[in-house]
């Protein structure tokens, strides 16, 4: 196990994308020559290769970031569930262990990892989706949530490519304040279960908050708010016994203990959670990182315990709720979904919007043409009445 490398969802920071359906064609996006495909190219766009005779319109990583050394690998390889990811790196390390699970099949990969490997350093982007869950047409493939860990000039580079290459629409995906909220209450929902053979102090060994008001004044930006883990259950119990609080027990008991020693109304639209830190992830608005679970310690065929720990269980579904609201917020099909974002891949946007153009374009020039005709044979005319004045 020493040998397997951790899993790339985890301990790392990363930042939030929303990202529309990959136009991919007849080629398959998530089968192996696709991704090789795609590995090439994106590596001869970030060194700034020719491509059959073209100049590349980028002018490569190797100037602006001088201290990574040259590129010397680019991958793209479909990633799974850590189970998946830990079954493969040992069949790797240890050929010869016997194989206890099947291979990742296509259908269960949670989407694609892209490592790029510098001489001093590497760096990695997930298109992940969640694998029940993926319903699009044919030459699509939806990876809506996209986790990136690059400097500035690699990450431009990169989502251009992503933008050009599938015809897609990639944006900064900013959380609100009710997502940080929930993603907390379902870290304590689980460690507070009958069946978890985990507490909360023993995952949340300190929570801080911070609460920021970003339309509300300049002169005080954020509040931060630490709350030593061994008073969190106490939070979250009072908040049981608290009217209204079935979904969000913590939320409400500390919503009413700011409001009464500060003051502070947390409800209020102008009052906003930016970021959480507990041990268990890292979030704000833009951001995320999510810490590796601890293994369950019981997994012995007389114990009722289930497979997974409660820290497990809890961050499978702030993946699933991530997947789903990179997915909702996103609504880049069907395309009634939304009104203002009707079309949101620049090809589509311009085929759509162009006939419109193209029609309005004729009727204008039309229009032009026929006042230009009017207004010839209205000068005609005034001549002719003119002189018949100086013949009279």
């Amino acid at each position: 196990m020493a040998d397997i490398p951790p899993y790339p969802l985890f301990n790392r920071t990363y930042t939030l994308y929303r990202v529309s359906p990959l136009h991919h064609g007849d080629q398959p996006l998530l089968h192996p020559p696709s991704l090789r495909t795609h590995a090439k190219r994106l590596k001869e766009q970030l060194k700034g290769d020719n491509v059959r005779g073209v100049e590349v319109d980028y002018a490569g990583t190797g100037d602006a970031l001088p201290n990574l050394g040259p590129l010397q690998d680019c991958q793209w390889e479909l990633i799974g569930d850590e189970d998946a990811w830990i079954d493969h790196h040992r069949q790797v390390v240890e050929p010869d262990a016997s194989q206890l699970s099947s291979a990742m099949t296509v259908e269960q990969a949670r989407g694609i990892q892209v490592t790029l490997g510098y001489e001093k350093q590497s760096y990695n982007a997930l298109l992940l989706r969640d694998p029940a869950r993926t319903t699009v047409p044919e030459p699509f493939t939806h990876l809506p949530l996209l986790l990136v860990k690059m400097p500035a000039p690699v990450r431009d580079i990169f989502l251009t490519y992503i933008r050009t290459s599938f015809d897609a629409h990639v944006v900064p995906m900013k959380l609100p304040s009710a997502f940080l909220t929930s993603s907390l209450e379902t870290y304590f929902r689980h460690l507070s279960a009958p069946t978890s053979t985990q507490s909360i102090p023993d995952v949340i060994r300190q929570l801080q908050i911070q609460l920021s008001f970003p339309n509300a004044t300049s002169l005080l930006k954020h509040v931060d708010i630490t709350i030593a883990g061994r008073h969190v259950s106490g939070f979250v119990d009072r908040g049981k016994a608290m009217n209204g609080s079935k979904d969000k027990p913590f939320a409400t008991a500390l919503s009413s203990y700011i409001k009464t020693h500060l003051a502070l109304d947390t409800s209020h639209p102008k009052v906003q959670i930016s970021k959480i830190t507990c041990g268990g992830f890292t979030l704000t608005t833009e951001r995320l990182k999510l810490v590796a679970p601890e293994t369950s310690s019981d997994v012995s065929f007389e114990s009722s315990a289930p497979d997974t720990s409660a820290g497990q269980q809890a961050v499978d579904e702030l993946y699933r709720s991530l997947v789903e609201e990179a997915t909702s917020t996103g609504r880049f099909l069907p395309q009634d979904s939304t009104e203002d974002v009707a079309s949101s891949t620049p090809a589509s946007a311009a085929s759509k919007n162009q006939p419109d153009r193209r029609k309005r374009a004729i009727s204008s020039a039309a229009a032009g043409n026929n006042t230009t005709k009017r207004s010839k044979a209205k000068g005609r005319g005034n001549e002719r009445r003119d002189q018949e004045m100086v013949d009279a």
